[in-house]
C-alpha cells in the first residue's frame, strides 16, 4: 500500500487503496467528476463517500481510493 505524501500532485488509480498522511490536511482534486471514498481500515470495510467542494475536503489519517476514475490530488497541511 501506498502512503499518500504531503505537497505535490500525485495520482489515485481507481479503486487501489492509498494510506493518509497521519495528519489533517485539506485534500485538493482537479480531476472532473472525481469520487473519492474514506475508511479507518486498509479493506475499506466501513468507507464513507468524500463529498467534494469546490473540489477540496479537508482529510484526516486513514485510507483514501477513487472509484469512478483515475483522478490527481494534492494534499496541503492545515
Amino acid at each position: 500500500m501506498q502512503l499518500l505524501s504531503i505537497g505535490y500532485p500525485q495520482t489515485l488509480t481507481q479503486n487501489v487503496i492509498y494510506a493518509l498522511p497521519a495528519r489533517r490536511c485539506l485534500l485538493f482534486v482537479d480531476t472532473a467528476g472525481a469520487a473519492l471514498e474514506q475508511s479507518n481500515t486498509d479493506v475499506m470495510t466501513a468507507d464513507v463517500n468524500i463529498t467534494l467542494v469546490d473540489g477540496q475536503k479537508e482529510v484526516a489519517g486513514g485510507f483514501i481510493r477513487s472509484t469512478a476514475a483515475d483522478c490527481i490530488v494534492t494534499l496541503k497541511p492545515l
